[in-house]
């Protein structure tokens, strides 16, 4: 298997990432992962440093909080009464996605091996790696989907 996965990072990463401001609100940013078909989004400071990254997890996390009354209010959620005076609850305008990232973001080089990255991901417990340059930008992405997709392509569709 290790033989498999020879080659490096920029071989088998995602080049046309998408990038998103901490400060997208959450429902932006559920819009962006449907139309894009994306499960994952380095999160970026003013001067482009990666400093988290969102991913479907977060947002189902999410999810799952709201699914408790009390937790509601304290996750983005706010009341809203309507003209014929019913009740409901609606995300709060100013709920923003450094909220639910998650800062703790594992990144490699591109120049890293197939087998290295494949090594943190399982150490770590991890789908995402984030994949910067030498001045530390954001450049790419890799996904556990990626690397099993690179070991298709090289096994000839036998593992």
């Amino acid at each position: 298997m290790q033989a498999m996965l020879q080659g490096n990072v920029r071989e088998a990463m995602v080049d046309s990432v998408e990038v998103v401001s901490a400060t997208l609100k959450i429902q932006e940013l559920a819009k962006l992962f449907e139309q894009r078909g994306i499960s994952s989004a380095p999160v970026v400071d003013e001067v482009s440093r990666c400093i988290g990254i969102i991913t479907n997890s977060d947002l189902v996390r999410f999810q799952s909080q709201l699914d408790n009354a009390y937790a509601r209010i304290d996750h983005g959620m706010t009341f809203e009464v309507s003209g014929s005076g019913d009740m409901a609850l609606v995300p709060h305008p100013f709920d923003e996605v450094q909220r639910h990232m998650s800062t703790a973001v594992q990144t490699i080089s591109p120049e890293s091996s197939l087998v290295e990255a494949a090594q943190v991901m399982s150490e770590q417990r991890i789908h995402h790696l984030v994949v910067l340059d030498e001045s530390g930008g954001v450049i790419g992405t890799l996904s556990s989907l990626d690397l099993l997709s690179k070991l298709m392509k090289v096994s000839g569709g036998s593992v």
